[in-house]
């Protein structure tokens, strides 16, 4: 009984470390960290005027927004904004997230997007070089994702990329707004 009772808690254990194996193994290999991932190496590669974002130098990262709705965000957003601010530390770049109630842009009507004051004041507070920002749009089969790295001083943009990600998986899920 003994012997039977060390071999069902050994089995449940090597099964637990297989699936953690496969867990693991997912995450490497996920379209949308692969995505995020390539997306900073682009921005921190493609800057004009100056190495604003490098090591020694601090990033607020904003929430990823819906672009139709540029104060509302979903699941979606918020992973894309977290797998950008863990590649921009393992960089070796200082940095902050930015969790906003209000708007994080004015003016929308002549499709430019300005940091809004509130933003300034918490730039200023955390004495960052530049903040990331972004907008997503669901396209039914593909989600394009546009990122822009913004210098604090004065909201220039001095970098930008745009990608797509096919919905697949759980991305139709994420996309979902839950709030």
């Amino acid at each position: 009984m003994r012997l039977a009772l060390i071999l069902l808690v050994s089995s449940m254990s090597l099964a637990s470390c297989a699936n953690w194996g496969s867990i693991v193994t997912a995450e490497r290999s996920s379209q949308l960290i692969n995505s995020s991932y390539s997306a900073v190496d682009h921005l921190i590669a493609k800057q004009s005027g100056g190495a604003y974002v490098a090591p020694g130098r601090k990033v607020l990262v904003a929430t990823i927004v819906d672009l139709n709705r540029l104060n509302r965000s979903s699941p979606f957003g918020r992973l894309v904004a977290e797998q950008l601010t863990s590649r921009l530390a393992q960089l070796g770049i200082g940095v902050s997230e930015l969790k906003l109630r209000g708007n994080l842009y004015v003016s929308e009507r002549q499709g430019e997007l300005l940091l809004s004051r509130e933003v300034k004041e918490i730039v200023a507070t955390h004495n960052a070089d530049a903040v990331l920002v972004g907008t997503y749009a669901d396209a039914g089969t593909a989600v394009y994702i546009t990122l822009k790295l913004v210098r604090a001083s004065d909201a220039a943009i001095i970098s930008a990329y745009n990608y797509a990600i096919g919905k697949v998986g759980t991305i139709p899920i994420l996309l979902k707004d839950d709030r």
